[in-house]
This record gives structure tokens, C-alpha cells and sequence, in this order.
């Protein structure tokens, strides 16, 4: 285990993360230390997380409520961006962006249940409108070449997103698609940092993060099977939780006072996950909050 510390001179930070909720989740502290050091941030969002809604209007709800729980933690609006892609589902065969890494055919059009293209809000469009003036078709190259455009432009020296080893299929299939126009990149001569953190382990979300009064560091996946505690857990065991990760690698980022020894009320990265009232629904609230620890946890890849 390493500790870093986000502090003046750590360089530029991207957090990208597939949903609404995912950057307070993985990187709340990280974002509020690094608007407290003067650090450069911004926050990229690539799905809508539009699941199952038929007209956008809870993609768009949910990208309001992301605007009001990063500006609660600091981060102005014009440092947000949302690429505006779909959300079809958790499994990797349902999963938009999962299916659109695997996708063969780079040309053909992925709908989702609302919709074949990208979009924002009224107020903020999308990065293909705001740069193309036309909403972008839901489609492997479309993506990649959006993502390209959008690192290339900003150039952050670090890179905050999901891991190959979650079990999310949006959150898998935005690292495979970071890792390789990331390689496009480095040929250019830009190579940041890349950090990968878990939201959904192999472990359970009913089991991982481990929930509980006075629990404020993680513990690792590799503890939880089904429920069940691994006490004389074989390494084939251990690997199917964290997969290519060791739990000794993790590397820590603490969060600030605002966030530590606090109640839920008082907690400014628990008062910033509270914005996202869509996502909070009853069976996913502990679930979520558990995620509100003194520690913000990444593998650097």
C-alpha cells in the first residue's frame, strides 16, 4: 500500500467515470482536495445513465443532479463535461459500453432505449455537439474518436477511472476503451498517469464496500465470497475477486477533514452523494454510502 496526497504541484487530474454518482463515489475527496490546492480538474461523465428511461428525461435529471453535487464539493460547471452516451444495463451483455468496446463493426449504431445519439442538456450540451454542432450516433468509432479528442485537448497529467476488474459492464468497458486510445495517444507524445478504481467488486455490492458504524477504511474484496468470509480462501479464490489487482498495490488518497469523523449530515462527500436522488434508490442507499470512508482507494496501471 501507498499513500499519495493530491496537494499543490501534483499536476492536472481528469476524473472519467461512466455514471452520474461515480466521481463522488471514487473521488470525492480527490476533487475537493485538488479545488482546495489549486490543482486543474475535470470531470468527464460518458454515459447519461439513462437505463431503462424513455425519453432522457432521467439521463438529463441525472446530469443535473451531478452538476449540484460537484458544485457542492467546489467544482464549477465549466470544468464538467459529459460526452453523452447511453446506459443499457449492468451485466456485460447488456452493458452499452462494454458492447461497444467489443463492437466489430466501428460504423454501426448501438440505440439505446432512448435513443441513437448523444446528448446534454439544454443548458450544456454534450462535448460532440458543443465541438461538431450535431449530436454524435451511438457507435464504437464515434466514442473512441470523442474520447481521443476530449484527452488530447485537455492533456491531464493524471487520469481517474474505473478498473478492467469491475463487474459493471459500463465501468469495464470505459477502462478498455481509455487503455486504448491512451495507447494512440502515448505514439503522439502525450502518456499520463492512469489510475483504476472499483465500484462494483467481484465480492458482491451486498458484501463490498463492507458497511457498518466506525468502518472507515476499505478492507479487501478478496475477504467476501457470497457472504462468506475466506478464511482458508485458495489464491485461485482470491484471484477471481480481484482478478490482475493485489490488494498490496492499492494506492490510498485520504480525504480531507470535511470528510472524516463526521456523520452522514455533516460529511461533505455524504452530503454530495445525497444530490443524486435518482440513483439513491431504497435497495442501492447502503450500498452507496458505504463508499463514504476516510480513504479514496486506485491501482496505478
Amino acid at each position: 500500500m501507498e499513500v499519495r496526497e493530491i496537494g499543490e504541484g501534483f499536476g492536472s487530474i481528469m476524473v472519467l467515470v461512466p455514471h452520474e454518482d461515480d466521481e463522488i463515489l471514487m473521488c470525492a475527496g480527490i476533487m475537493e482536495n485538488a479545488v482546495r490546492y489549486g490543482v486543474k480538474l475535470t470531470v468527464v461523465i460518458a454515459t447519461n445513465g439513462d437505463y431503462g428511461s424513455k425519453d432522457g428525461a432521467e439521463g438529463r435529471a441525472r446530469l443535473r443532479e451531478s452538476l449540484e453535487g460537484l458544485k457542492s464539493l467546489g467544482v464549477p460547471e465549466d470544468q464538467v463535461v459529459f460526452l453523452g452516451y447511453a446506459d443499457t444495463g449492468m451485466p456485460e451483455e447488456e452493458s452499452f459500453l462494454f458492447g461497444l468496446y467489443h463492437e466489430e463493426d466501428g460504423e454501426k449504431v448501438h440505440p439505446s432505449h432512448c435513443g441513437i445519439s448523444t446528448y446534454g442538456l439544454p443548458e450544456k450540451e454534450e462535448f460532440h455537439k458543443e465541438n461538431y454542432g450535431e449530436h454524435g450516433l451511438y457507435t464504437r468509432n464515434g466514442f473512441r474518436w470523442d474520447l481521443k479528442a476530449l484527452l488530447m485537448e485537455y492533456r491531464p497529467a493524471h487520469i481517474f477511472t474505473t478498473a478492467a476488474e469491475d463487474t459493471h459492464g459500463d465501468h469495464s468497458g470505459l477502462f478498455f476503451f481509455v487503455r486504448e486510445v491512451l495507447g494512440e495517444c502515448k505514439e503522439e507524445g502525450y502518456e499520463p498517469k492512469l489510475y483504476s478504481g472499483i465500484v462494483h467488486s467481484r465480492a458482491g455490492d451486498e458484501n463490498w464496500p463492507r458497511r457498518g458504524e466506525g468502518i472507515t477504511a476499505f478492507d479487501s474484496p478478496e475477504l467476501y465470497a457470497e457472504g462468506e468470509t475466506l478464511k482458508n480462501g485458495t489464491e485461485e479464490e482470491d484471484n477471481r475477486i480481484l482478478g490482475d489487482l493485489k490488494w498490496e498495490d492499492r494506492i490510498v488518497f485520504l480525504v480531507p477533514d470535511s470528510m472524516r469523523g463526521k456523520c452522514l449530515e455533516e460529511n461533505r462527500k455524504a452530503r454530495a452523494l445525497a444530490k443524486h436522488v435518482t440513483a439513491l434508490k431504497p435497495d442501492a442507499v447502503d450500498f452507496l454510502y458505504a463508499f463514504v470512508k476516510e480513504e479514496e482507494i486506485f491501482w496505478e496501471i
